[in-house]
């Protein structure tokens, strides 16, 4: 039997998804209770991996048993011995072939931001404060470039590994979601390591005046790390949904 879990999780106290001997991690947490009711090794396939300290509103991760559990039951049983900071939002069958990572086709993130000359105690750690004068419309204008496929190299942490630095993106924007709070919302067929914080810092340094709404465009073309802006912190960060 194949089962398909959707799966939310607070990053900060985890050293990312992926299983580190010695450390805490999402993935790590969940095939340990699953072990204990399954009474077997439980190896986990996620739709990705996020980074130290970055959260997911629907991280996708499938599994293989012989041994068949009831959806609802098995939520139960999870969300019973999991800690606090993991919750599982659905068990659901899936076909034998499936597979949360090879088969996810479209994945967006979303990153939280607000403007404020303070810190704001009921934000903080859940949302990035930039400084006040920030221009957000020049942030927005920036954003057509990110659009289409690209060779994102420039927005790729250097000790990612990876060797094809081609993505899609298919939507970008910065949304109102309160006074002075706003998130970016990126959709795309697949992000490299740090991609979408390295562009949150562009689009800082845009926003603040330290470089020009066309600048983006360039550090696309320039295909060089040290061109583009800051990595941004993980907390305010979320997987916000993987389609298939």
């Amino acid at each position: 039997m194949k089962y398909k879990l959707t799966i939310e999780y607070l990053g900060k106290d985890f050293c990312g998804w992926q299983s580190q001997p010695g450390k805490r991690t999402v993935q790590g947490e969940i095939e340990k209770v699953l072990e204990n009711i399954f009474h077997e090794q439980i190896v986990l396939s996620a739709s990705g991996r996020t980074d130290k300290g970055v959260n997911a509103f629907a991280q996708i991760a499938s599994f293989a048993s012989d041994t068949i559990i009831k959806e609802s039951k098995l939520q139960g049983a999870l969300n019973a011995f999991l800690p606090e900071d993991i919750a599982i939002k659905n068990v659901e069958y899936v076909d034998d072939d499936f597979d949360a990572r090879f088969n996810a086709k479209i994945k967006t993130y979303e990153y939280y931001f607000y403007k404020s000359k303070i810190e704001l105690p009921l934000l903080k750690d859940r949302s990035l404060r930039i400084n006040d004068f920030a221009d957000v419309d020049k942030m927005r204008a920036a954003l057509k470039y990110l659009l289409g496929t690209h060779d994102f190299t420039s927005f790729v942490a250097r000790k990612s590994g990876k060797t094809n630095m081609v993505r899609t993106i298919y939507n970008v924007e910065i949304v109102d979601i309160g006074e002075n709070q706003y998130k970016l919302v990126i959709t795309g067929n697949g992000f490299l390591y740090n991609m979408v914080r390295i562009i949150m810092g562009t689009l800082i340094s845009i926003g603040l005046g330290q470089r020009d709404v066309e600048y983006m465009g360039k550090v696309i073309a320039a295909k060089d790390r040290k061109l583009a802006g800051n990595t941004v912190a993980p907390y305010a960060l979320y997987l916000k949904e993987v389609k298939y």
